[in-house]
């Protein structure tokens, strides 16, 4: 049940015979296909054997391609995360450096006024007038 092609045989997975040239190493198909290992008609049916599997994957095999836009759209999403991470890491940096600015700022301006309180005069404390609680009625009886 092997496949004729163009006069070439081509090993195919159902085949008889093709079971030791399932992996397609060359002394498998060497070896299924009566030709010595290092003849260059089985290399090149090896190369064709290889090319035709592959069509038939991109024609068929609708999950390996799946599989692979998946992975293809999963690593530019991780590369997008990567980015935004990256982004907001630069931001939270951005935001701390002006924030100790800031600090530095306020903390020289307190203690500048803390001086400035210290070497003004302290002012003579005047008597506030006394006031006498006193008991009035609101209302009369």
């Amino acid at each position: 049940m092997e496949p004729q092609r163009g006069g070439e045989q081509h090993l195919a997975w159902g085949a008889p015979g093709a079971a030791a040239a399932a992996c397609l190493c060359p002394a498998a198909v060497a070896s299924s296909a009566g030709a010595p290992a290092g003849n260059v008609l089985a290399r090149q049916e090896l190369e064709q054997e290889m090319l035709r599997r592959a069509e038939l994957q991109l024609q068929g095999g609708g999950g390996v391609d799946r599989r692979r836009e998946r992975k293809m759209k999963n690593r530019e999403s991780a590369a997008r995360s990567r980015l935004r991470r990256l982004a907001y890491v630069n931001e939270l940096e951005k935001e701390v450096s002006l924030l100790r600015a800031e600090k530095e700022e306020l903390s020289k301006l307190c203690q500048e006024l803390k001086e400035a309180a210290d070497e003004a005069p302290a002012p003579a404390k005047r008597a506030a007038p006394r006031r006498l609680l006193q008991r009035t009625s609101s209302a009369p009886f």
